[in-house]
């Protein structure tokens, strides 16, 4: 963590801005490696391990499904993380996408110069480097461990990781030009409330991109949820040996990122398949619902994306 981040962030239990206390013992400076992030008037303390500031609500009560969904993310990214191409794409074609129709018509390469971009929901972090390279600086949020199993570049100063909850953002309201959301909100107990905390970081004049998985017709919907009824429920490692030997299946069956074998290395293929099979918690939406959420946050200027369920919106400035 560098300490330019300090001023946007905040206790997720309050809000209340935070300050920053030296670990003792530990060298002044950046980047910082420890120390305790303090809520004065509230007094609650959050740690800063191995240079991430961990920002979690302790004493919430977890909700169902959520635990489990988050491990299976951590086992995600534990084996996958450094795979070459991660959901059937390398650090260039995932930068594109940054760029191109996927995010919308207003924001092309010189948009990001000098803006604040929050990833919500990193894993693998790759996307972190990408903003980064634009000429924005780079924040991600993840609730597991995924960023630091990835070896995200803790010691470049565009990049700040830090450990929290999409449901319970722990950064000050209009901390960001654009909360970025890709593919998380529908892994989370209430994909709504997610979506109304990226409202409430985004500054006026910004924006929150979101993609989500899309409302299927009705066989697909019916097959796919009652196989996931049993793989949700098998032990990690067999689950991962499922995922690896029935890989080769999408060359048949589409997903939703385009892997396909044997485009798609074997592996890379598993990857896709564990995301799909392992998190208990997973939810379809449509373009409509989420238009709704957006416009409850007070976002106007809707894009709908060319990948459903893909929205940004923009809040007035």
């Amino acid at each position: 963590m560098f300490q330019n981040l300090v001023g946007r962030l905040a206790c997720p239990r309050t809000r209340e801005r935070l300050r920053f206390e030296a670990a003792p013992g530990v060298p002044a400076g950046d980047p910082v490696e420890g120390g305790t992030l303090v809520a004065t008037a509230s007094g609650h303390r959050y740690p800063i391990v191995r240079g991430i500031p961990r920002l979690l609500a302790a004493d919430a009560p977890p909700r169902a499904g959520a635990v489990s969904t988050k491990a299976a993310f951590e086992r995600q990214w534990r084996h996958y993380a450094r795979l070459p191409r991660i959901f059937g794409k390398d650090p260039a074609e995932m930068a594109r996408n940054l760029t191109n129709a996927r995010i919308g018509a207003r924001i092309r390469r010189d948009w990001y110069r000098g803006k604040w971009v929050l990833d919500a929901g990193c894993g693998h972090g790759r996307y972190l480097r990408a903003f980064a390279d634009l000429g924005a600086t780079a924040v991600g949020v993840d609730v597991g461990d995924g960023p630091e199993r990835a070896r995200v570049p803790l010691d470049d100063p565009r990049i700040h990781v830090v450990q929290g909850d999409v449901l319970h953002l722990p950064f000050a309201s209009g901390a960001f030009d654009l909360a970025f959301c890709d593919g998380v909100l529908h892994h989370t107990p209430d994909p709504k409330a997610g979506f109304l905390e990226l409202a409430r970081v985004v500054k006026p004049g910004g924006a929150v991109y979101v993609w989500l998985y899309p409302k299927e017709a009705f066989l697909r919907e019916t097959v796919f949820g009652a196989a996931r009824a049993v793989t949700t429920r098998l032990p990690g490692a067999l689950l991962r040996t499922l995922c690896f030997a029935i890989a080769p299946l999408t060359a048949a069956v589409r997903s939703y990122s385009g892997t396909k074998f044997p485009r798609a290395s074997w592996g890379e293929c598993a990857q896709v398949v564990h995301d799909w099979l392992a998190p208990p918690l997973q939810s379809h939406h449509t373009s409509e619902e989420v238009a709704g959420w957006a416009r409850e946050a007070g976002l106007t200027l809707l894009e709908d994306l060319p990948v459903p369920v893909g929205v940004t919106a923009w809040k007035p400035a």
